[in-house]
Formats: structure tokens, sequence, C-alpha cells
């Protein structure tokens, strides 16, 4: 059963948390973008966990789609040990009807407002796997919800669930196929999920006393947005992102340096077998996770 922190207890146990770490800031490993079961990962926040003693990793950030659900199964799991948890999500987020990623580092996850608001944006993923699997059914490739929602274990439903259905059910070889002629944005049977605003996904997180950064912003294409996300009080953008070149790496750092932003990143993790980066295989400077640490200590401090 999940460790539940009193939710007057919750700044003190941030405030022991940041200061466990940064008496090993230097020199460390870590990844500060991974999923789990609680989302689209394959691996539990326990088995997260143990691949991430297993790399060696120092710290990991547990940020699954529009769900904290996974935060304190992690921090249970990794109690006792040299690794420490981060608290952390990926929320969801249209900005002018286009994609927008925004990663929340140190939320309150037992704050009754975020998590309402996080049930309506996993209430709006459901919605689009529904739309997108009967559109996929009325063309001829026969699968259920149902199924889909069976691959989740009970957590957020995604894309990447309906691609693994369609690879049970014999209509693509694999997640990629799926995703690149089926589901994919631009194809056939892509559905965008109901909007959220960016700017309302960052209000958010700032009420739950979160730290908020736009995610592999090289990825969705959005460089152009990050002014208007920067008045809105982007907190960060992440830079070291497992799918940015070095060029892309290089230009959000400088975006960030220039405007006072922090710059995270991670391997965006969801399974071994996924293109790209594997868990902590991003590297980063020690000055992301010591910034990171910091920033997050001057907003408790003050509350």
């Amino acid at each position: 059963m999940a460790r539940s922190v009193p939710r007057s207890g919750f700044w003190l146990s941030l405030a022991i948390c940041i200061a466990d770490i940064a008496k090993v800031v230097l020199l460390m490993r870590f990844d500060l973008h991974l999923h789990t079961t609680a989302s689209d990962g394959h691996l539990s926040p326990a088995e997260l966990v143990i691949a991430a003693l297993s790399a060696g990793l120092d710290a990991i950030a547990v940020t699954d789609h529009d769900t904290v659900a996974a935060v304190a199964p992690a921090l249970d799991s990794a109690a006792g040990s040299q690794l420490r948890v981060i608290p952390g999500v990926e929320l969801s987020a249209t900005y002018d009807s286009r994609d927008v990623h925004i990663l929340g580092y140190f939320v309150d996850c037992e704050d009754s407002t975020f998590l309402a608001r996080l049930e309506v944006l996993r209430a709006a993923r459901l919605t689009r796997a529904i739309a997108m699997v009967d559109s996929l059914a009325a063309a001829g490739m026969d699968m259920s919800i149902d199924e889909v929602l069976e691959l989740t274990a009970g957590g957020s439903v995604g894309r990447s669930h309906v691609a693994r259905a369609l690879v049970d059910r014999g209509h693509a070889k694999s997640v990629a196929e799926a995703f690149e002629l089926l589901i994919g944005r631009g194809r056939p049977f892509y559905v965008p999920k109901p909007g959220t605003s960016a700017l309302d996904v960052l209000s958010v997180v700032r009420a739950a006393g979160g730290i908020s950064v736009l995610a592999h912003p090289g990825v969705t294409k959005v460089d152009d947005l990050i002014p208007a996300l920067i008045d809105a009080g982007l907190g960060g953008i992440e830079a070291f992102h497992g799918e940015h070149s070095s060029a892309d790496r290089e230009r959000y750092s400088k975006i960030a340096h220039e405007a006072g932003l922090l710059c995270t990143g991670g391997s965006d993790f969801h399974t071994s077998s996924s293109p790209g980066p594997g868990l902590g295989q991003v590297e980063m400077p020690d000055s992301v996770l010591r910034d990171l640490l910091h920033a997050a200590g001057s907003r408790s401090s003050r509350s």
C-alpha cells in the first residue's frame, strides 16, 4: 500500500529530500524524466527503482503522464537505499491547438485541487483513446477499448497502449509501425486530445508548489511558443532530452540561460526496448540537478 505523507508534513519531507540530495550532488548520475506503469511505462515503480539502482543512479524523477500515482510507491521502494526520488509529473496541454508537454517537479502529490485536475486530464486521455479505437474498428481493425485498458494496469491510458493493442491484434508489426502508419500525428487514425490550455497547466503546477518545465521542445517543435510560456511563468526548459541533438541541447540551454530559467534533462524512459538512450544514459552537467534542488529549496522555504 502506498505510503501517505500527511499534508502538514509535505514541505518538511521535501526539505529533507532536498537536503539529502544536496549532500551528494557532485559527480552524480541522475535521470529527471521517467515513466512507469502508472502511465505508459513498462516498469512498475518498484521495478523502476531497482533498475535505477542497478544502473548506478543516485537520483531520479518519476514523471508519469497526468498522474502522480507512482511517486509514493517509488519513494517506498527507494527507502534505505542511496537512490533519491524526486516527485514529478508530465502534464498534457495545448497552445493554439498544438501539443505542449509540461513537466512539474516537486509538486505536492497530496494537494486535493491538483489531484482533481489530474483526474480531468486522465479523463481526456480516455476520451481520446475511445475515439481512436472506434475509428480503427470502423476501418476493419478489430479491437476494443477494454483490450487497450487491460494494458494500462489501471494507469493513465495513452496512444502507446493503443499501439500495443494493435500489435497484439496483428494490425501492426511493432509499436513504432503502429505510430508511423496509423496513430501518429498526421496519420489516418490520429486523434488529438481534448485541449487543456498550457497557460492553465502552468498555473496548476505553480498552485501545487511545483516547478514547471517545458518538456522536449525539440520533439514537439514549439520553439516559437517559448516566449509566451515564459511570460506565463514557465520555470525551465528540458534541454537535455534523450531525443535532442547536440545542437538542440546547446540551443535550449542558451535560451534557458538567457531567460534565467532552469535547464533539466532525462531519457524519457518507458522501456528498455524503446529506441534512444536508456535509463540514466543522457549526459548532463551536475548543475542541472543542483539548480533544480536550489529552486525547490527556495520555494519550500517561502511556504
